[in-house]
């Protein structure tokens, strides 16, 4: 049986789009023809002659009751999450379960100015090594970002804190063709959000909920819709902005404009600046990171406890607000605060219950790297979704 090439098999002029739909989604997991039917939209008869196609070509194999699942094929999809202090790096080939997937994470980030862009590099050609594969074979890159992406020319979407990061996913590629030469220079990077990113991820491989809300709460809190299969971006790719809805009228000033935004009480410097000053005025030592809060939280700190409860129950009230238009099944939370809020979970929940539009919301908590997942999947479907 011929070892198929991941890039020969993503090219658009040598099959049908919905024969091309299929195998990106079997890039992403294999299932059952009725399961690819509802993650690409195509009807069921549509995936039954595009899987017969890739059955009869050797590229795909499995019965008609039975998953269907990829052949072995060359080339490395790989997914890149950068926030302001860290790097998570995903690589994995294409007919490999997510199970399998390689993960680095970098201590370096936006905040160290283009320096993440060479450790990336560096990353990924060892993840590629790992595999047993060589730079040349990259056949995918995906790039989350954590600000709102603009679908028109993927730049970030204003109102943003970024300004100084036009055109990151351009200059990423680049800097890997600089280091990996002209046939890695080839790969196009594509990117996104990194909550909408998350979103696709938890959709693609844990809760296959009709509507689904990620939240990202680091330096900024991100929201991503899904429906369906379709992630919602919106005319400027600010659709589930949840961060930015108002939770305190007439509350604290936002770099957006408004006042009393979520992003203002419970993203992750807000929460550290809290505690530093109820903590500072007992005269006791604050924590000097979000993981170190969560911690102190755990070990019974009465402030840290406090600040995680405030948060969740202002998230619960953005949550309240929004679901009168968006009607979410589900809310997955991710990000450094997420476990935090995990511990308070139940405080949030209450809060949800309060209101007819949230009592049948299902909170959830997103596994680690969730966005560097996600990424990797957006670089096999590229924009179709």
């Amino acid at each position: 049986m011929p070892v198929h090439e991941t890039r020969d098999l993503l090219d658009p002029e040598a099959r049908s789009d919905s024969v091309l739909q299929v195998i990106r989604a079997l890039m992403c997991r294999s299932g059952l023809r009725t399961e690819l039917a509802r993650r690409t939209g195509l009807s069921i008869a549509s995936v039954s002659t595009a899987v017969q196609r890739l059955l009869d070509d050797g590229i795909a194999h499995g019965g008609k009751k039975e998953a269907v699942a990829l052949r072995p094929v060359t080339g490395v999809a790989v997914g890149i999450q950068v926030g302001a202090r860290h790097v998570t790096v995903a690589a994995r080939l294409p007919h490999w379960p997510r199970e399998q997937v390689r993960l680095v994470s970098l201590g370096q980030g936006l905040r160290d100015g283009a320096a993440w862009i060479d450790a990336a590099a560096d990353a990924v050609a060892g993840l590629a090594g790992s595999i047993g594969r060589g730079p040349a074979d990259l056949a995918t890159v995906g790039l989350a970002v954590p600000w709102p992406v603009d679908p028109r020319d993927l730049s970030p979407s204003p109102p943003s804190p970024w300004f100084a990061a036009p055109d990151l996913h351009r200059r990423l590629s680049a800097r890997f063709g600089e280091v990996f030469g002209e046939v890695f220079g080839e790969v196009k990077v594509v990117v996104d959000a990194d909550a909408r990113l998350g979103a696709l991820n938890e959709q693609t491989y844990h809760h296959p909920y009709e509507t689904l809300l990620y939240v990202e709460i680091a330096e900024h809190v991100l929201g991503g819709l899904v429906v369906g299969p379709r992630m919602v971006r919106g005319a400027l790719g600010r659709a589930g902005s949840v961060g930015h809805q108002v939770v305190e009228p007439g509350g604290l000033d936002c770099w957006c404009g408004k006042r009393g935004c979520l992003e203002r009480y419970i993203s992750v410097p807000a929460v550290l600046e809290g505690v530093y000053v109820s903590l500072r005025a007992r005269g006791e030592e604050p924590p000097a990171s979000v993981g170190a809060l969560i911690d102190r939280a755990r070990d019974g700190d009465p402030d840290c406890r406090w600040a995680l409860t405030a948060a969740a129950k202002r998230l619960a009230r953005a949550l309240r607000e929004s679901a009168a238009t968006l009607e979410t099944q589900a809310v997955v939370l991710g990000g450094p605060l997420a476990p935090g809020l995990r511990l308070v979970a139940a405080e949030c929940e209450q809060e949800l219950r309060r209101s007819a539009w949230t009592r049948h919301l299902e909170l959830r908590f997103a596994q680690p790297d969730a966005a560097a997942h996600g990424a990797l999947i957006l670089g096999l479907i590229g924009h179709l979704r």
